[in-house]
Parts: structure tokens; C-alpha cells; sequence
């Protein structure tokens, strides 16, 4: 029904990294990763509460699939409300609701989940947004916990330049866990240029698995990128990125750094062909080289969008 009834069908077959922590699919084509297929199925209904407000409600189901490793496939029903308000042009109200039932291939959990939260624009393309919220999950073990989620924040615009500096904890994809938890605080800047932009970004990650509320994993990590046109349909791009990541498993690599330098240009119809070369060093000791890995990847890419 038009404007009113929807339905969202979707399936994504990808290549993912099993380390939450590190995304490895841009280093190797195979190592440390998995191929993960997710289908969704959404039907929701959006109600208009007079000329400022909306109601969305619904049903979603979603089966998570890992191919070929020992990653945790997960199969969910959810069913959600959330609410948003625009309490004045400058100021927007929200709240949600959901509950789910997840089933996984080594325990069962229900998970309710209840949220609220603002975003105010505090000047012209600034803003100042919060939220905060509680997750209860009963496990089929008779395990029972509790755990507070958040996502705050500011954002500044001055002009060709935006900061921006945010802390959230959010329930991430974890191939290797059932459910986990990740702490967030971040700082960030981009400026935009004539013909391309620059920016970077500076955080700290921990995670933690909600069932044991154990934290296993923390990262710190410092990264930066350049995009510059060239040319009409040539484009250049740089992309730095230096992690350490500590974790139970002191005999894995502590520090990773990677950085890729690549041209792309656009032919007609949607064509473009791009050439990358990226350097990877992990290390277990940031002043030394023993025991290193290094890699150097050439990749030449032809890409048609339909």
C-alpha cells in the first residue's frame, strides 16, 4: 500500500574477516576469512502521527550463514517499533523497541531492547545527537543478563572542514561469538578540498562478550585517507591505517599497519578500471622486525555497475 505498507527482501553473499577486530578481506583472498550470506526479509508498516511524527513498525527476519569455516551461523525473528518526533525544525525526538528470538548453532537467546534518544542541530550543519538504551538476553543455558548500549555525540561544521568526536556501544557481527558487545570512542576530522578531500580518525575499541561479560579484545587505532581527482574521470586515492590490538591470545600479531595507494578511471556505461598497491606489516613488537609478516599486493580491477 502506497506509503504505508513495505516490504524489504534482500541477500548478500560477502567475504568476511573471523577477527572482529580487523577487516582482512582488502590483504588476502582467503586467509582468516569466511564467506557470509545474510537474508533479509522485512515487512513494516509507517504510520504518520500528523505532519511530525512517524511510527514504524514490523517484522524481521534474518538468517546470518557462514560457509566453509567454523563461524556461528545465526537465524532471528525481531519484531520492532520505533518512533521519531520532530519536536521543532532543529530538534528530533526518537525512541524504539524490539524483541527477538535468535537461534544459533551452539545456544538459543530472546533479547528485548529498549532505546530513546535525540539529535539537535545546533548550528547550521552542526550537530549535537544521544542515545541510550538497555538490552535484556535469556539464554537458553539459564544464563540471564543485562547490558546498557549508547551512541553520543557531537559534530562541528566549519565550513570545508567537520570534526567530529563520539563514543557508542553497539551489538556488532562477530563471526567466532554469539553475541558481542563493542565499546567505541572516537575523534575524527575531514576536509573537503577543491577536487577531492582529506580527513583521519583516532579510537579505541574493546569488546566483550555479552553472554560472560568478559572482555577479550581491545584495540587502538589511528588512521587517515586522501582522495584526489586528476583529471574528469581519473582519481587518485591514499589510505593509512595503523592498529594494536590486545587480546587473550598474546601469540597472535599485536600491531598491524597497511596503507594503499590507487588510481581508478571512469569509461562510459558505468565501466571503470582501478590499480591499487598496498603494503601490510603485522608485528608482535612494534621495534622489532622479527617474526614479521609483510605483504606487497599489486591489484588491477575492472568494475560494470547494472
Amino acid at each position: 500500500m502506497e506509503n504505508f505498507f513495505f516490504l524489504e527482501v534482500s541477500d548478500t553473499l560477502s567475504r568476511v574477516s573471523l577477527d572482529v577486530t580487523r577487516d582482512v578481506t582488502g590483504e588476502s583472498l582467503f586467509a582468516n576469512q569466511s564467506d557470509q550470506n545474510t537474508a533479509v526479509v522485512s515487512p513494516y508498516l509507517l504510520w504518520r502521527l500528523g505532519e511530525k511524527g512517524t511510527l514504524k513498525t514490523g517484522y524481521r527476519f534474518r538468517d546470518t550463514s557462514y560457509w566453509g569455516s567454523t563461524a556461528i551461523s545465526k537465524r532471528e525473528n525481531q519484531g520492532f517499533a520505533d518512533l521519531s518526533v520532530e519536536a521543532s525544525p532543529k530538534l528530533t525526538l526518537s525512541a524504539g523497541y524490539r524483541f527477538a528470538t535468535v537461534a544459533t548453532d551452539i545456544v538459543d537467546y530472546d533479547q528485548h531492547d529498549l532505546n530513546g534518544g535525540f539529535r539537535y542541530e545546533y548550528a547550521d550543519k552542526s550537530f549535537l545527537f544521544g542515545g541510550i538504551g538497555n538490552s535484556w538476553q535469556n539464554f537458553s543455558d539459564s544464563r540471564d543478563v543485562s547490558n546498557l548500549f549508547w551512541n553520543a555525540g557531537i559534530s562541528k561544521d566549519f565550513g570545508q572542514l567537520t570534526a567530529t568526536v563520539q563514543t557508542r556501544v553497539v551489538f556488532t557481527e562477530d563471526p567466532l561469538a554469539i553475541s558481542t558487545k563493542e565499546n567505541n570512542y572516537e575523534a575524527s576530522l575531514e576536509k573537503t578540498l577543491e577536487n577531492g578531500a582529506w580527513g583521519g580518525a583516532v579510537g579505541y575499541s574493546k569488546y566483550t562478550d555479552t553472554g560472560t561479560r568478559a572482555p577479550d579484545r581491545k584495540k587502538a587505532y589511528v588512521s587517515g585517507f586522501l582522495r584526489q581527482e586528476l583529471a574528469p574521470r581519473l582519481s587518485s586515492s591514499l589510505v593509512l591505517l595503523l592498529d594494536k590490538v590486545s587480546r587473550r591470545d598474546a601469540a597472535d600479531y599485536a600491531y598491524h599497519l597497511s596503507g594503499t595507494a590507487g588510481l581508478n578511471y571512469a569509461f562510459n556505461d558505468d565501466f571503470s578500471a582501478s590499480l591499487s598497491y598496498s603494503y601490510i606489516d603485522y608485528r608482535r613488537d612494534w621495534e622489532s622486525s622479527a617474526d614479521a609478516r609483510a605483504t606487497n599486493r599489486l591489484i588491477l580491477a575492472l568494475k560494470k555497475l547494472f
